[in-house]
This record gives structure tokens, sequence and C-alpha cells, in this order.
């Protein structure tokens, strides 16, 4: 019993140590495309909007962790679990984890359409990426709605919405693979009709669909044990056990804090900013080094030189140290 309990609060820290860094990891990804928006490309709006959703998957389980904290034992890492999957929890975690991967979905897009015809994606209107935005997290609210209104319909409908919501995470998984498929054949295969304009813009973005196709890769190797094992206890609850879950959830969380991860190595201008950081920060603490030296020699000099004064009134400096 002792050991169950004692595991079971190894899950609650775990959960709690990935939902903070899900959260500092994303906003400072939020923080340096928003910072550096001048001078980036539009594709990084989309890369905004998947951080956006990736934070409100680590908001969601903290608050979870907070709710479970106060309304019950949050030493039972089950109790976190229950409470995440129960109303309104999973509404959110609907909307949070499914809208991360359409992002996923669409920022695979995005690269195919980047490095097949470079030319036309230069000259592409801005108004395609928000429409597409304004898209992703339509899809997303509409799967929150029906999961809120789920609760009220029989198990045959809430069924329906199951196999609705997993159509399309499953859709979103085959435009992930099929898009990269189709990036990787074309440049084992050049086209020799392509003008040097043409290829130049190609190779110009071929660094940032490698950075993001690990991130993506990363992303997927982490959320498809917890697709596959949520999806089969949807249709046979007996068939995965209720122990294996706590590590699926586990891995599933792991898939939001990656992307922040591999930007921080692969992208030149989140290793900037870091630097910029770090050497603020150094700056700071060398100016309060200096104020705390500062303070103390002045204290030092009051110390050892007191003034006095003659009889006569004219002041003097006598020195507190030993006479002769």
């Amino acid at each position: 019993m002792s050991s169950s309990i004692s595991a079971s609060f190894i899950f609650v820290v775990i959960y709690t140590l990935e939902a903070i860094i899900i959260i500092v990891g994303n906003i400072f990804t939020i923080f340096v495309f928003w910072t550096q928006r001048p001078h980036l490309k539009r594709a990084y709006f989309i890369l905004i909007n998947l951080a956006v959703a990736d934070l409100l998957v680590g908001s969601t389980v903290l608050t979870v962790i907070i709710g479970t904290a106060i309304s019950q034992n949050i030493t039972d890492g089950y109790n976190v679990l229950r409470t995440s999957q129960s109303y309104p929890f999973v509404a959110f975690v609907v909307l949070s984890s499914n809208t991360s991967v359409y992002f996923l979905a669409l920022v695979s897009l995005e690269r195919a359409f980047a490095v097949l015809w470079p030319i036309r994606h230069r000259t592409a209107n801005s108004r395609v990426y928000i429409h597409s935005i304004v898209v992703v997290w339509t899809v997303g609210l509409c799967f929150f709605a029906l999961t809120l209104l789920s609760f009220n319909y029989s198990e045959m409908k809430k069924k329906y919405i199951l196999i609705s919501t997993d159509a399309c995470l499953l859709i979103s998984l085959l435009v992930i693979c099929a898009s990269y498929l189709k990036i990787h054949n074309q440049l084992r295969a050049p086209s020799p009709e392509l003008d040097i304009h043409t290829n130049q813009l190609r190779k110009r973005n071929l660094p940032l669909s490698k950075t993001l196709f690990i991130a993506i890769a990363s992303s997927l190797v982490f959320w498809m044990p917890a697709f596959v094992v949520y999806s089969t206890r949807e249709l046979c609850q007996r068939c995965i056990p209720d122990s294996f879950v706590p590590y699926v959830y586990a891995l599933h969380l792991t898939n939001s804090m990656m992307n922040p991860l591999v930007y921080s190595f692969r992208m030149r201008i989140f290793r900037d900013v870091l630097k910029a950081l770090c050497r603020k920060r150094r700056q700071n603490m060398h100016m309060e080094l200096r104020a705390v030296q500062q303070k103390r020699l002045g204290y030092d000099l009051e110390g050892s030189f007191t003034p006095n004064k003659h009889e006569n009134g004219s002041p003097t400096i006598q020195s507190t140290s030993g006479h002769n």
C-alpha cells in the first residue's frame, strides 16, 4: 500500500515538473518569436500559436494538480488522472492537446509549400496564414464545445464524438507524414528544370524545415503512445490496465515541452536571446556587487576617519588609529 502511494506521489511530482517546464519553455518561445517578429518569416506566427496551444496543455495540467491538492489527496497520482478526465478539465485537455497536433500538421503543410513551391510561397498573401490559424483554432474550439456537451449525451453519442476526434488527429498525423515524405522525395530527386533563383529559395527554406522536422518528429514520438492507448481504451476499457496509463500520460506531457528544447538547440535567435539575457544578468550582478562594495567602502571611511573640531571651531579630521 505504501509503495503504491509513493509511486503515485512520484507521478504527481513528474506531472508538476513537466507542467512547469512546459509553461516556462513555451512562454519563453512566445517571447522570443514575438520580440523578433519584424525580422522573422510568416511561418513563425504559426509557431507562436503552436506554443500557445502547448502553453494551454501545461496550464491545464497545473490547474488540475492544484485543484486535486485542494479538494482531494495530492499524493495519489490516479486522483490527478481522474480529475483531468472529468468535467470540465477533459474539454480543456482536448482543446489544448488536439489543437497542438493540428498546428503541427499546419506547420508541416507550410514547410512542404515552402520547399516544393518556393516562389509561390514567397509571394503568398499573409491572409492565407491568418485564415489557416483561425481554421485550426475553430476546429479545436468545436471539439472543445462538443466535449463539454458530451457529458449530457448518451454513451453512444459520446463514442461518435470520440471517433470524430480521433479521426481528425489521425488525418493530422497523415498530413504530417505525407508532407515530409514529399519534401524528402523532392530533395532526393531535384528537378533539373528549376532555375537558379528557385533553387536558392529552396535552399534558404531548408534549415528551418529541418529544425521543424526534428521538433515535430520528437513531439510525435511522445504523442503516439498516448494516442494509441487512449484510442484503444475508448473501444476496450479492459484491454489496457489502469496502472499503465500514468506512464503514458507522462509521455504525453513530454510532447508539449519538446519544441522549446529543439528551438533552443537549433535556432540561432534562441541562442542569441539566451546569451543576451545571460549577459544582462551578469551586468546586473556586477552593478549590484559594485554598489555593495562602494557602500562598504563608505562605511569603512566613516569608521576610520571622524570629523573633530578644535576649540576655535575649525574642523579637522582625526584618525582613529593609535598614536605613539
